[in-house]
């Protein structure tokens, strides 16, 4: 089977914001699979407040995505372990970070195929 039998506690990735005002921005994510948080950077927070439902659908649906795509070993076995993350819409407000509780459902495994590699959200 394709899948990491060793997963660190925690992953980064990068994704886009891109805001109805035809912004775009950059934002570095932490996944803390131990402590069960996401946090980004608090800036963000001007731009989401109004949307933040959507924007926490958009995320979980990425760090979903991001996890399995890292739990695959990278072999020809496409198969991997998939897991919902869900990413609750409150949160607090860090030093210069901010941090949503998550959700993180039982695995199953998925074909890689399946997976995007999507890391814009829309608002």
């Amino acid at each position: 089977m394709g899948v990491r039998t060793i997963v660190p506690g925690s992953i980064s990735f990068t994704l886009e914001l891109r805001c109805s005002t035809e912004k775009r921005y950059r934002v570095s994510v932490t996944l803390d699979l131990q402590e069960r948080y996401i946090f980004l950077s608090s800036g963000i927070l001007v731009n989401v407040r109004d949307s933040i439902e959507e924007f926490v659908s958009q995320l979980s649906e990425i760090a979903s995505n991001q996890l399995a795509l890292f739990k695959w070993d990278g072999t020809s076995d496409l198969m991997t372990e998939y897991q919902t993350v869900r990413v609750l819409p409150g949160y607090q407000v860090e030093r210069s970070l901010v941090k949503f509780n998550i959700a993180i459902g039982n695995g199953s495994l998925i074909q890689v195929e399946e997976l995007h590699n999507k890391t814009t959200i829309q608002l």
